[in-house]
């Protein structure tokens, strides 16, 4: 008996001698190094710091800062530096009916903003899904402009906070399906795959009523979105798309480089109980919109 107890003991002392030293470890390395990172590691919340709200820069828009711009955007300038360099910028690549499409759409905000009353028509201010990539844009400034990814086995997860919206991301190895095979969704049928350090995002099956963007350029049930994500440090994420749709656009489309902030200090999300509620937004039409043009909303 005493020899049990005296085991015991001796058990019980090596057990706390291995937890100390357990509880003594190293803390891993990205603790110690906050610029060690995993390239293939997107997860995180994330902060649109690029100046363009749009699919890509388009007459109108801001003229890109030159070579240097995603160094200058990561240092953290304002939209304000962004007037030399005077990159050459081109309307979108259309077709007679991609044109036709986008002359008929009336964005509430942006460049080519239109009161209510004379015909807006953007799905924001009906409270529609803002869909992809129109999400990708992380549209306007504040908790407007974040985003956050989560990685599962077999899928990724964006959640986009200002719509209440999230996104799935097939990574389990299927193929990407016909569109013919699909019903179009806000959203469309994504899946994503790892070309050495470049996540790459194949989707389709889009319903044409979303907008690529605040400015009102459209799209058909025949567009195809590709994205290359890339994380280029411990705090930086880049994101260039280009899109095909043989009905809206004469050859394939790229974005601007869009360039987004790990969020490390905490920025202010969007409210979770708060809405696009229709009947909100109609009210706020009529108050805001209409009467930014002169229209009393009485």
């Amino acid at each position: 008996m005493r020899r049990d107890l005296f085991s015991l003991a001796v058990l019980s002392i090596y057990s706390s001698m291995a937890c100390a030293q357990t509880s003594e470890q190293p803390r891993p390395a990205r603790a110690q190094n906050p610029d060690a990172f995993d390239a293939r590691d997107l997860s995180g919340k994330w902060v649109r710091i690029s100046p363009f709200q749009a699919f890509s820069n388009v007459p109108g828009g801001i003229p890109l800062g030159g070579a240097n711009l995603i160094e200058q955007i990561k240092k953290g300038l304002g939209t304000q530096e962004y007037t030399n360099g005077g990159q050459f910028v081109e309307e979108a690549p259309f077709t007679a009916e991609g044109k036709k499409r986008f002359e008929a759409n009336s964005p509430s905000y942006g460049r080519r903003m239109k009161a209510p009353y004379l015909g807006n028509n953007d799905p924001q201010g009906m409270c529609d899904p803002l869909g992809i990539p129109r999400n990708l844009n992380v549209e306007v400034a504040g908790p407007h402009k974040t985003m956050e990814i989560v990685q599962a086995p077999g899928r990724m997860l964006q959640f986009f906070p200002w719509h209440h919206d999230w996104r799935e991301v097939w990574t389990d190895g299927r193929a990407l399906p016909k569109t013919d095979d699909l019903e179009p969704k806000w959203d469309g049928y994504s899946v994503g795959h790892w070309d050495e350090n470049t996540f790459v995002v194949e989707s389709i099956g889009f319903d044409e009523r979303t907008w690529l963007d605040q400015d009102g350029y459209p799209h058909s049930e025949e567009m195809k979105l590709t994205e290359h994500w890339r994380r280029l440090d411990a705090n930086t994420l880049e994101l260039v798309m280009t899109l095909e749709d043989p009905v809206v656009y004469s050859r394939p489309w790229n974005s601007d480089t869009k360039i987004f902030r790990l969020d490390r200090e905490g920025v202010k999300d969007w409210d979770p109980q708060i809405y696009c509620v229709p009947s909100e937004e109609f009210k706020f039409n009529k108050l805001i919109r209409d009467g930014g043009v002169g229209k009393s909303g009485k």
